[in-house]
């Protein structure tokens, strides 16, 4: 009889791996910053240009699934909010490039909103722009790079808890915040605080998700996902690359220390305002703790087998 495999799935596993890797401005030869995504195995790999679009003041931004989070169709074997497996989206708002003519009964149907010029939102982290347009950008299963040369990759991360889409409640996965960020940002930081800002304010669903967020001066990693199957928001750790250095995900978390109260919003690192909070109430941190781990903390590890993400990670570095 033929020994079984101990990872039957590794084969299939191999062929879905996303790797990311960013490098800051004093460690390439030319000074630039670089960051570069493997988006391996998702069904809709067409780069797509979404031109820049003008907007009124009382505009909403529609926001829809991403069925790279959880696949076309969700647990209970019926629901979809996409109409083709073969496209990520379809409809209008993205520019000509995403009108495939279709009827508009096979439009994508969006999971909620989000106002394009929040002005009565006190909390919303960036200045309201002068000129009420978005930016033009590459989009592809994540958004890639706008007309700013805002950059973003990206890779799927096991987290302990993986909520489902809700209408209203949960509308936001890492791909639509991609996109939402080249929009309406200019820079990393800049996008950092959006994204954050939208996970806490509109919440989050499906994976946990690494991004890696350059602009032609600094390069930011943030990292998110759920934490309450029925939750409304979500957690998130954001961190600074160093201008000298260098930095690789493989689908996994790669962001480790976290200080309490130190590391809230300074100039290398943010988290989000519940990360202490939602974990100790869920046992994931001791009630008396100051630090985190934040990989082993909300992280399963490396997918199904031990040498899926980090070998990936070890042949980069």
């Amino acid at each position: 009889m033929e020994k079984e495999l101990p990872y039957k799935n590794l084969v299939h596993l191999v062929r879905h791996a996303c790797t990311t890797m960013s490098v800051g401005k004093d460690a390439t030869v030319d000074g630039s910053v670089i960051v570069a995504h493997a988006d391996d195995d998702v069904a809709d790999e067409r780069v797509i240009y979404v031109p820049a679009a003008a907007y009124n003041e009382s505009d909403t931004r529609q926001v829809y699934y991403d069925d790279a989070s959880l696949g076309h169709t969700l647990s209970d074997g019926k629901t979809k909010y996409n109409y083709s497996e073969l496209y990520r989206y379809i409809g209008e708002s993205r520019g000509p490039g995403y009108n495939t003519d279709a009827d508009k009964s096979h439009f994508s149907t969006p999971l909620g909103s989000i106002p394009q010029y929040p002005k009565d939102d006190p909390d919303y982290p960036l200045d309201l722009p002068k000129e009420l347009k978005t930016y033009a950008y590459f989009d592809s299963n994540y958004g890639i790079m706008n007309e700013h040369q805002l950059m973003i990759g990206e890779c799927t991360c096991g987290a302990k808890i993986h909520p489902e889409p809700k209408p209203g409640k949960r509308i936001f996965y890492a791909a639509e915040l991609s996109r939402v960020a080249l929009e309406r940002c200019t820079n990393a930081r800049d996008a950092i605080n959006l994204i954050g800002y939208l996970i806490e304010k509109y919440g989050y669903y499906g994976t946990g998700e690494t991004l890696l967020i350059g602009d032609p001066n600094e390069a930011w990693v943030i990292e998110m996902c759920g934490y309450d199957m029925d939750g409304t928001d979500g957690i998130w750790v954001a961190q600074r690359v160093p201008d000298d250095g260098f930095f690789v995900a493989a689908n996994e978390f790669r962001i480790r220390d976290v200080e309490e109260g130190k590391d809230k919003d300074s100039e290398n690192m943010k988290y989000s305002s519940n990360l202490f909070e939602v974990c100790k109430a869920n046992g994931w941190l001791d009630k008396s703790a100051k630090e985190m781990d934040w990989l082993p903390t909300v992280s399963w590890g490396e997918y199904g087998h031990p040498y899926y993400s980090l070998r990936r990670v070890w042949r980069a570095l």
